[in-house]
């Protein structure tokens, strides 16, 4: 199914009229960062991609919560205003999967997961650890990256090891809002001057005049751990919910269109694209992408608590 986007559609996803809340709580020991919209219904916990921060989700989270959705978005270890990890530590995945296993349990115990990119496939991993707890699962142009070979672990490990070296010898970089704008621009040109400058602003801290990512630097590094497809599939296997993957029909992703279905059929998941979105649909196309996650997970969660109901008799 092919979602279209509309010229108006960052005004449409203006329009709401639900605030958002600032919370902050303790998962796996470190102090995170969530942004919360709504107060009832059943819960979503927006998970952002590498290198950006919850406020990614600015314009879709509020159409959500107006469908009736608890919305949360988190601020993943290392990003937005969720605490670094300490001297000596490094972000993996398996971090990330504890860190959701608390912030899930917080939560309420259960939660249906969207997530972007590494947040998608942070979604997908937690999701085949602890299945009782996800209660549906989009991912946004997030299904792991290209297959590797284990012979290439070690060349992994000694440019991992490389790339520590050049973090801590550059030091942390600054720039002017303006600046960190047109760099996101020149990344991603899909974006609008609209959403690069608030992915800028929330991505950024200030530090005298100028400003700088409030990222970890750490998350500019290549990870040392090899991605293989056998081990993500022992995960998928085990997701228990329905699942949506949401794709852009403008995607930079490398991963080639037979790998693609291989890894949808395994996850026995539904599949839409957002007409003329590239690898953020929720940023460069947000109406069309709530309204595609809407019509997914509205009914499964109904027919969920049908269940449940029933169960309960």
């Amino acid at each position: 199914m092919i979602y279209s986007s509309r010229a108006n559609d960052h005004a449409l996803a203006g329009a709401n009229g639900i605030a958002a809340c600032d919370r902050f709580l303790v998962a796996n020991r470190l102090r995170h960062h969530l942004i919360e919209w709504g107060t009832q219904g059943p819960i979503l916990l927006l998970l952002h991609g590498a290198q950006e921060h919850a406020h990614a989700w600015d314009f879709v989270a509020p159409l959500l919560a107006r469908a009736g959705f608890h919305v949360f978005a988190l601020d993943w270890r290392g990003h937005g205003e969720t605490e670094w990890i300490g001297a000596g530590g490094y972000y993996h995945f398996a971090d990330y999967t504890a860190d959701l296993a608390a912030v899930v349990r917080q939560l309420g115990g259960s939660a249906a997961l969207i997530g972007h990119s590494m947040g998608g496939n942070s979604a997908l991993i937690y999701a085949g650890t602890e299945p009782e707890r996800v209660t549906a699962l989009v991912t946004i142009e997030g299904l792991g990256p290209p297959d590797v070979a284990p012979e290439a672990a070690p060349d992994r490990f000694a440019a991992w090891i490389a790339d520590l070296e050049r973090a801590e010898q550059r030091g942390p970089r600054e720039m002017t809002l303006d600046e960190a704008a047109q760099r996101l621009r020149e990344r991603f040109p899909l974006f609008s001057d609209e959403v690069a400058r608030h992915m800028a602003e929330h991505g950024t801290i200030a530090h005298g005049e100028r400003r700088r990512w409030r990222f970890d630097p750490l998350h500019q590094t290549g990870s040392p751990q090899p991605y293989y497809v056998r081990q993500a599939r022992a995960f998928w296997r085990r997701i228990a919910c329905p699942v949506l993957y949401i794709a852009g029909t403008a995607s930079y992703l490398t991963v080639h269109e037979p790998a693609v279905a291989a890894r949808i059929a395994v996850l026995r998941a539904a599949r839409v694209t957002i007409e003329g979105a590239g690898h953020h649909p929720h940023l460069e196309s947000p109406a069309a992408a709530a309204t595609a996650i809407i019509d997914f997970i509205a009914p499964v969660l109904r027919h969920g608590a049908r269940l449940r109901e029933k169960e309960g008799k």
